[in-house]
C-alpha cells in the first residue's frame, strides 16, 4: 500500500516537473518540489524497511546457527527467546539486559515498554560484540556494523536537505531577501550534511 502511495507520488511529481517547465509558474514550482520530496522520503523509507527487514532476516538465520548451550551465548538467547515469545520471565530478561551496556537503561528496566523492532536491532548490536559476523545484506560499506551510526547520518542529511531546499525557494521567490541571514542559514543546514560527508570520505582517506 506504501509503496503504491509513493509511486503515485512520484508521478504526479514528474508530471507537475515537465508542466513546471513549460510553463514555469511559482505555485507550480513549489507543488513539484513538495510532491518531490514526498517521494523521494517515502522512496528511502522503502529502501531502508526493506534493507533492515533483510537484516533481521539474516540475524534469525544466523542466530539458528549459534550453539545454544555455549555460555557465551546465554544472554543472546534469553534476550532472542523474549523477542520470540519464548522466554515470559521478565526478571530473567531484565537481569541479562542491565549487564549488557548496549541496552538503555529504559530499556532493561521495562523490557515489556519497548517496541521489539528497537530490541532487535540492539541485539543485532550485543550479536555483534560476541561474533565476527558481519550480517552482510548487499549494502554500502559497513550498514550493519554501524546501525545506528547510519540511522543519526539518515535523519541529519534529510534534515539538511530540506532545509537547504526551503532556503532556495524562499530566497528566490520572497522579494528582498537578507543576504547575511540566508547565508548563515545556509551554513546551518549545511553543516547538517557533515556527518554523512565525513562518512563517506571516511572509507576514502
Amino acid at each position: 500500500m506504501l509503496t503504491i502511495l509513493v509511486l503515485i507520488l512520484t508521478v504526479i511529481a514528474i508530471v507537475l516537473l515537465i508542466v513546471d517547465a513549460i510553463f514555469m509558474q511559482f505555485f507550480l514550482t513549489i507543488l513539484t518540489i513538495i510532491f518531490g520530496v514526498s517521494a523521494f522520503f517515502g522512496w528511502v523509507f522503502i529502501a531502508q524497511n526493506i534493507i533492515n527487514k533483510n537484516r533481521t532476516f539474516m540475524f534469525v538465520k544466523k542466530m539458528m546457527s549459534l550453539d545454544r548451550n555455549n555460555p557465551k551465548y546465554y544472554g543472546l538467547f534469553t534476550i532472542f527467546d523474549y523477542i520470540t515469545g519464548e522466554e515470559n520471565n521478565l526478571e530473567v530478561v531484565k537481569a541479562v539486559m542491565e549487564n549488557v551496556y548496549l541496552f538503555p537503561k529504559r530499556l532493561a528496566k521495562h523490557p515489556e515498554k519497548a517496541k521489539k523492532k528497537e530490541m532487535t536491532n540492539y541485539l543485532i548490536e550485543y550479536y555483534f560484540t560476541l561474533t565476527n559476523d558481519q550480517l552482510k545484506v548487499n549494502f554500502i560499506w559497513d550498514y550493519n556494523k554501524n546501525f545506528f551510526t547510519w540511522k543519526f547520518i539518515s535523519i541529519t542529511t534529510l534534515v539538511g536537505v530540506a532545509g537547504i531546499i526551503t532556503l532556495y525557494l524562499c530566497y528566490n521567490y520572497i522579494a528582498n531577501p537578507n543576504d547575511v541571514l540566508y547565508t548563515a542559514l545556509y551554513f546551518l543546514f549545511g553543516g547538517f550534511l557533515l556527518p554523512l560527508i565525513a562518512k563517506f570520505f571516511g572509507h576514502f582517506i
